[in-house]
């Protein structure tokens, strides 16, 4: 979660030391994003068909996936936030707010997973609760199993969003 931060919160470092550290990265974002290699093709077929549900249940939301595997020197929290700047978003469907970006990254090196939010949903989210909708994946990502590790942070993400919205209709009543 980044309000309008100029380093990443994680690392300390700015969007320009960021671009040297993921220079070799490319910043084209689709979903699901299979930099790391560690998805089949009927796999990837299956997330992107799910992301689409989601996405049509919440139309002003864009749901990326991106498996990456980053060096010792990289975490996918600073790749993440490094993402969401300059990444170059593709297919982002019609109705999806600008600020309606909901990314969420899979390191197979470190086996760690990270969910971040664009400014239109930052101000609700809650870290606790955000690491609850990936917490039952862990098993999946120790055995490198990251399709079910997907799908299973996927429906926890959904869960998230729907609290979310819920939250966000409550608090417009109240004003």
């Amino acid at each position: 979660m980044h309000l309008t931060a100029n380093e990443c919160p994680h690392c300390g470092l700015t969007l320009e030391q960021l671009d040297d550290v993921y220079a070799g990265f490319d910043r084209m974002v689709k979903s699901p994003q299979d930099g790391a290699g560690v998805l089949r093709v009927a796999q990837r077929r299956h997330l992107a068909k799910v992301v689409q549900g989601i996405e049509r249940r919440f139309p002003q939301i864009c749901l990326r996936v991106v498996t990456c595997g980053l060096g010792r020197d990289q975490s996918v929290q600073s790749y993440g936030f490094w993402l969401m700047n300059r990444g170059e978003f593709v297919d982002m469907p019609e109705a999806a707010h600008e600020q309606g970006l909901v990314l969420l990254v899979i390191d197979a090196q470190s086996c760690e997973a990270c969910l971040h939010f664009g400014y239109l949903l930052d101000s609700g989210v809650d870290e606790r609760e955000s690491f609850e909708a990936l917490r039952k994946a862990h098993p999946y990502l120790i055995e490198s199993n990251y399709y079910e590790a997907s799908k299973v942070m996927l429906v926890g993400v959904e869960k998230y969003l729907k609290r979310l919205y819920k939250r966000a209709k409550r608090r417009a009543k109240e004003v």
